[in-house]
Parts: C-alpha cells; structure tokens; sequence
C-alpha cells in the first residue's frame, strides 16, 4: 500500500530534522506538541529546508511561524495549502512489465517459455487494459532476439503491438523505467511495475518510491487481482494509446530538425481546431481532466456529470481544442472551462507540450469573453512550472 505516501514522507523528514526516530513521531498525538520529539526553533528550520527541497515547494513567510507546524495536526493544515494530503493516490496510467517469469513461465532463451491457463489470465487483463487505454510497456534484461522468440510462442495470446515502448537491454531497470517515463512525458505515480525478482522490484522502490510495484509469482497468482486494482479507478478511455505514443516518438524524433515550433508545426502539417465543446465532447473532456497533472493550471478533475452541469449551464462556457498531424488524429488534447470571466479549468494533455497549442486555446478564450479574464491556479506540484503561465499572458491570477 501507498497510500499516503506524502504524510509518510513528512513524518520521515521531520524525524530527520529532530535527529529522532520515525516511530516516535508516529506516535505522537496529533494535538500534542512536537517539542517532545526534539522539534527546535533550530531543528524546525531544518525541517522546512527539507519540506521544501523534497516537494519543490516555497513555504510563505506568513506560514514561517513555530506554532503552524508545532504539532501534527497544525503542520499538516499549514501544508495541505501546499502539498495535496488527503488524495494521494494518483490516477494509474502505465503498466510496465518485466517479460521472462511475468508474460511467460521460464526464462527465453534458455528454457521454452511455457503458457499456461495462469499465464493467459494475465494475457487476458493485459488486453482489458489496453483497451481501457492503459499505456502497456516493456523492460527486460534479456537480449532482444530472445523476447522476440518468445513472443512467436503459437500459445501465446498478446500481441506485441499492444507495447507502447520496450526497454530490452542490459542496463539497470531504473535507468530504463526513468527513460519510459521521460518518452511518455508521464509522473512517476502514476506507474504500476511488475517483476519477478525481489531485488528489482526493491531497486525501484528505493530510488523510485512513487511508483507501485507488484511481485509476479505464480505460485500465487492473487498478484493478476492486484494489478487490476491498481487500474480499476482509472477511467476508461476510447484512445489507443499505444498507437499515440508511437506516432508521439515519430514527431518528436522530428521536432530536432526544426529551429522554432512554427517551423516544426508546419513541417507535420498540423491542424487545430479550438471551438466550444458540444454534448458528445463530455466525456473526452471529463477523460482530459481526470489524467492531466502537468499542465492542469487549477488541479480540477471533473467526472462526467460535472463537466455536463458546466455544458448545461447558461453563465458557463467548456473550450476544447482538438489536433491532427501528418501522422495522425491527437483528438481533444485541450480544455478550458469558464465561468463568466472566471477560468476554472485550463488542461492541455502532456503528449502536445511545446507545440504552441495552450496559446491557441488561451487567444479563444480571450476572444469568446466581453470582460477580461481571471484565471485560477492551484499548485499541485506538478504544475509549478506553470504558475505564471496567466500572469505572462495578461491574465490576472486568483
């Protein structure tokens, strides 16, 4: 379990910070002080230092005060303004799979691969999720050749297409799960890890703790039941986004052989089309802000039902822009929903950064309102970059 990661975190710096032991601080009241766990005016400077250093965060001198954070209780109020604590479990995108002893029974190239009726109820969910839109990948320390092999098995039931991306090589998994998840521009909580060995699935916790691993055992195979999980609050998405990601890799092998953004847009032949959304967008735009951290300036996430109290309300206006290029139909990558003048939601999925699309979304909204804007911007850490996105563009921030 890893639910409340970032409480755990908290209390694992602030035990640093006093020089004390992490169970002491768990034990401790709520409300009681935390000058009994050698909480200082000294150690307390340190501990910010750490907060700030672990989470990108900048702690406002109004909240620099010893009494905001002198118990547990008081620290994580003054904290939730920065950190998001009470939902920490972030919507599972990716799955990665090692291959020999998790797709199959036995290792390739050694041994034949063996499929048995376990192994296909792996299969089975695999297929599930791909088309719920799961991003499906690969990392093994086998030879190339050999997965190959393996995946010509006459029993065996997925298809190699269903991989977005497969990190085959020698080199230590972190390096290759760290170089999945800069190629799908993705966080690192939102990733499931499955793997046979103890030793690899350790290696990623420790140097990766936001990632969800799961041990493949088939003695055992309750752990098909656990990966499932980890995906059943993830909603459903009607894009392939294995084929996405693999046209993404094309544009950006691409995008190197321009200069500017124009030029490389003009160079996919890419088409935009921002308008106001109709009924039939609801569901992709709920989908859009359900998955999107990054460029999520407000840190909304709306189900269905509230995307289409927006669409049915008279004072309320959803923006979508939808994208295609020379190799292929993105779909709706962006949305913005507002509120008279009021931005409360801006979105742009993180397969189109780079790509000037925000500032097209953005000159429509400006264009659609008789008032000038205002838009909303709640840090969720993975948006920090984007603080003054409004600001730079004359857009007032509340």
């Amino acid at each position: 379990m890893q639910e409340n990661r970032y409480k755990d975190k908290i209390i694992s710096l602030l035990a640093e910070a006093c020089q004390t032991e992490i169970q002491k601080i768990e034990s401790t009241d709520e409300h009681e002080s935390l000058t009994s766990t050698g909480l200082t005016s000294i150690s307390f400077i340190s501990f910010i230092v750490r907060l700030e250093e672990e989470f990108g965060i900048e702690i406002n001198d109004s909240d620099l005060v010893f009494e905001k954070f002198e118990t547990l209780d008081a620290l994580y109020k003054t904290l939730s303004s920065y950190i998001s604590l009470e939902n920490t479990s972030e919507i599972k995108k990716c799955l990665i799979l090692d291959c020999d002893n998790v797709l199959w029974k036995g290792i390739a190239g050694e041994e034949p691969t063996l499929i048995d009726e376990d192994v296909l109820k792996l299969h089975l969910l695999l297929s599930e999720l791909y088309n719920k839109g799961i991003i499906l990948c690969l990392c093994s320390k086998s030879k190339p050749e050999f997965i190959d092999d393996a995946f010509k098995n006459q029993d065996m039931k997925t298809d190699r297409s269903i991989f977005a991306t497969a990190k085959i090589n020698r080199a230590d998994k972190t390096s290759n799960i760290q170089d999945i998840i800069s190629e799908l521009n993705i966080g690192k909580g939102s990733v499931v890890f499955v793997d046979d060995s103890d030793y690899e699935l350790g290696y990623i916790s420790a140097s990766m703790p936001e990632i969800y691993t799961i041990k493949a055992d088939w003695s055992d195979i309750s752990f098909i039941e656990e990966i499932k999980a980890q995906f059943s609050d993830t909603p459903h998405s009607e894009l392939n986004r294995a084929e996405l990601y693999r046209e993404q890799k094309e544009r950006e092998k691409e995008k190197k052989l321009y200069i500017t953004v124009d030029e490389y847009n003009k160079s996919l032949k890419t088409l935009t089309d921002c308008r106001e959304a109709k009924e039939y967008d609801i569901p992709r735009v709920s989908e859009l802000s359900v998955r999107t951290n990054q460029f999520n300036l407000s840190d909304a996430h709306f189900s269905e039902d509230e995307i289409k109290s927006f669409f049915d309300s008279p004072d309320s206006r959803i923006v979508i822009l939808s994208a295609s290029d020379k190799y292929g139909d993105m779909g709706i990558v962006g949305a913005a929903v507002t509120r008279g003048n009021i931005i409360e939601a801006f979105m742009l999925s993180c397969r189109v950064f780079d790509r000037g699309f925000e500032y097209i979304l953005l000159d429509k909204l400006k264009s659609l309102s008789p008032e000038p804007l205002k838009g909303k911007f709640r840090n969720n850490l993975k948006n920090t970059a984007l603080a003054d996105f409004y600001s730079k563009n004359g857009i007032e921030v509340i």
